[in-house]
C-alpha cells in the first residue's frame, strides 16, 4: 500500500525511536495565479503538526487465538500508539496470556520506553507476555527495544532485525549520550554484550550503519534476541 510504504520509507532513518525536539517550523508554498485571483494560504504547522504528519502512529490491532490474546503493532511507535497500547493492557482480563506482534520501522524513543515499561510491568505482575515477527517482516530500530521485552520472543527465520544510533525527529542527528542509553537498554533487556560489542565494531551503533540480521542469524551469533525460531 502506497501509503504504508511511504511511511516506512520515513521512519526507517530513526534511531531506536527519534528523539523528538520541538522547534518552530513553517511550510507555505507558491503558486502561478492570476493576480487578481484570491489565493487560500494554509496556515503555517507547528513541529508537533508537521512531526505527526511526516510519521503517522501505527496500526494496532487486537484477535484471540488459542488462550492468548494478540496485539499487532504494525508501522510507526508514536505517543499516540503508546497510548492506545497501554488502555489495550489495561482493558485484558487478569492473567490472560498475550502476545505482541510486530511489524515496525521505528519511532519515538519516549513513546517506546513507556510500552517497554508497560510490557515489563504486567509481566512482573504475573502476565505472560510474548513478542512475535512473522516471516517476511521486520522489526527495526525502536522497535528490537519492545521485542525484547517480552518472553519467549518468537520469529520466524526469515524476520529482519535492525538496531542502529538514535537520531533527532527534525534534523537526523545522533548524540552519544542517547546512543548509550539505548545500547544499555538493549544489554538490560536481554541482548547478549558479546553480540553488542560486535554490532559496535561493525559500526552499527556509529550513526553511520543500519545493522540488519536476520533471525536464523542472531540465533546462531547467539545475540539472545530471538529466543525461539517458528517454522
Amino acid at each position: 500500500m502506497a501509503v504504508k510504504t511511504a511511511a516506512r520509507t520515513a521512519a526507517r532513518w530513526l534511531g531506536l525511536g527519534a528523539l523528538l525536539t520541538m522547534g518552530a517550523a513553517t511550510h507555505g508554498f507558491a503558486a502561478d495565479t492570476p493576480a487578481a485571483m484570491a489565493v487560500a494560504h494554509p496556515a503555517p504547522q507547528s513541529a508537533a503538526e508537521r512531526i505527526a504528519s511526516e510519521f503517522p502512529d501505527a496500526a494496532l490491532s487486537r484477535s484471540e487465538q488459542g488462550g492468548a490474546t494478540v496485539l499487532r503493532v504494525d508501522g510507526i511507535i508514536t505517543a499516540g500508539v503508546e497510548q492506545r497500547f497501554a488502555e489495550a493492557l489495561r482493558g485484558l482480563p487478569a492473567g490472560r496470556p498475550l502476545v505482541v506482534e510486530l511489524s515496525s520501522p521505528g519511532g519515538f524513543t519516549s513513546a517506546g520506553y513507556r510500552m517497554i515499561d508497560a510490557v515489563l510491568a504486567e509481566r512482573q505482575s504475573g502476565r505472560s507476555i510474548a513478542t512475535r515477527v512473522r516471516g517476511g517482516e521486520s522489526c527495526e530500530s525502536m522497535c528490537v527495544g519492545l521485542y525484547l521485552a517480552g518472553y519467549p520472543r518468537y520469529a520466524a527465520p526469515s524476520a529482519e532485525f535492525m538496531v542502529h544510533a538514535p537520531r533527532m525527529a527534525e534534523n537526523g542527528r545522533m548524540t552519544m549520550r542517547s546512543t548509550q542509553t539505548m545500547v544499555q537498554r538493549l544489554v538490560s533487556l536481554g541482548a547478549s554484550p558479546v553480540w553488542v560489542e560486535r554490532v559496535k565494531a561493525a559500526g552499527g551503533f556509529s550513526g553511520a550503519l543500519d545493522y540488519r540480521e536476520k533471525a536464523d542469524r542472531l540465533t546462531a551469533d547467539g545475540a539472545n534476541i530471538v529466543t525461539e525460531l517458528t517454522r
